[in-house]
């Protein structure tokens, strides 16, 4: 009798970086590769003026997290996520990032439905994640770009 075992376990790059992850961080600025000005809106939630300096938290044991809009001109307050960060292909250092909406509870809100994200950069103290969205039949990429916090 033959048995086949099957592990969805983390590798040691994704459990580094989502130990990397963990914790406060500030969304500073919202960047474009392309050059202009532009008015989008992330998350199917706000502009990017209303992300600026927006306060996020995630917790890696259980892969949710919080970010909250504090610009007084937005509609303010906390919204509630699950996220997860896997790398593309083995030891590439190159990882998809995915953000899926949820309530206080962790139920999903919308359901089948999120965000899927490149991660650009990590460290301990930065991180840029860059959504890619189609504008005027090619790519366009937006670039969150978060610094670590002590909240």
């Amino acid at each position: 009798m033959a048995m086949l075992l099957v592990s969805c376990s983390l590798s040691k790059v994704e459990k580094s970086a989502r130990k990397t992850i963990d914790g406060n961080w500030v969304l500073n600025s919202v960047t474009y590769d392309t050059p202009g000005v532009f008015n989008t809106t992330l998350f199917d939630d706000t502009t990017t003026s209303c992300f600026k300096n927006s306060q996020w938290f995630f917790r890696s044991n259980n892969s949710t997290g919080t970010y909250n809009i504090i610009n007084a001109d937005c509609s303010t307050g906390i919204r509630y996520f699950r996220w997860a960060a896997n790398e593309i292909g083995k030891d590439t250092g190159n990882f998809e990032f995915t953000l899926k909406f949820t309530d206080e509870k962790k139920k999903d809100l919308q359901d089948k439905t999120g965000y899927r994200m490149k991660m650009k950069y990590l460290d301990d103290n930065s991180m840029q994640i860059t959504q890619t969205i189609q504008f005027e039949g090619k790519p366009f990429h937006i670039n969150l770009n978060f610094t670590r916090t002590t909240l």
